[in-house]
């Protein structure tokens, strides 16, 4: 018997994702604009998967959102599930061109998005959520920051976060669940991962110890560079919620601070480094 997307602790979003990388995978041997750009910048390859993955993130959205858009259509219209699926088998086929033997599976993943895009967390499972990380001591799992599990409205106020979007296909069961603190939970919204935020923005003309450096370097900022190594340690791969706020150094020194040349690291690492 097949097993569903949920018992295989797998979001449909992430499922979908994966099947549009298999259809359309990264030509790494293509001599691209992107792969002498990447040379240029001696991003080993950082580069050419962030323009990848930000391609693929963009055709995983336009599917899941206009998707929606054709169901609550439908549903204004007073039109069946089946003229749903009837419309966006005809926008798949020939508004996007993907190849016919593949529209069906697709349909069913999409499918499965919107189910879990429009579903909420039940709150006896925000409950056993909170409860599991307050017995755990567990820090907001993305800045690593304290977090205050009695107090409802105070600036670190324990949040539930999806780690992969609801808005995207994210289940909003157990595996798929975090705490955050609210700052976090707002700034990550519906962002995927690094490639999702505007990383090409992301060039400071501060210093670490300039006074004007936390200021350039926003909550926007942060959250794309923890993304970079999924909120780990990119030494020892402690999550923040574990290690606590993880802090940025530079791979190379002599170079300024901008995306492909910050690292992600704990406390002792950090300190490690020097």
């Amino acid at each position: 018997m097949q097993k569903s997307v949920d018992e295989n602790n797998i979001n449909p979003g992430e499922q979908l994702r994966e099947f549009i990388k298999k259809l359309f995978p990264a030509d790494v041997k293509n001599d691209s604009f992107i792969l002498r750009i990447d040379y240029l910048l001696q991003a080993d390859g950082e580069l050419r998967d962030l323009v990848y993955n930000s391609t693929i993130n963009y055709v995983l959205r336009r599917l899941i959102v206009t998707a929606d858009y054709f169901k609550r259509k439908c549903e204004k219209e007073n039109k069946g599930n089946e003229k749903f699926r009837t419309d966006l088998r005809a926008f798949l086929k020939d508004d996007m061109r993907f190849p016919e033997k593949h529209i069906g599976r697709i349909i069913v993943l999409i499918s499965e998005c919107l189910d879990k895009r429009n579903a909420d967390v039940a709150d006896s499972t925000k409950h056993k959520i909170r409860k599991r990380a307050r017995n755990n001591n567990k820090a907001c799992y993305i800045c690593g920051g304290e977090l205050e599990f009695d107090i409802g409205d105070s600036y670190n106020s324990v949040q539930v976060e999806h780690k992969w979007p609801k808005a995207m296909g994210g289940s909003s069961d157990n595996f798929n669940l975090e705490v955050a603190c609210p700052k976090c939970n707002c700034k990550k919204s519906d962002h995927i991962d690094a490639s999702d935020f505007h990383y090409e923005k992301i060039c400071l003309v501060s210093d670490e110890n300039d006074q004007h450096f936390s200021t350039e370097m926003n909550r926007e900022y942060e959250l794309a560079l923890w993304a970079k190594r999924e909120f780990k340690c990119s030494i020892c791969e402690k999550s923040a919620a574990d290690a606590g706020k993880l802090k940025f150094g530079r791979k190379n020194p002599n170079d300024s601070w901008h995306f492909l040349n910050i690292e992600i690291y704990c406390e002792k690492h950090h300190e490690i480094r020097g």
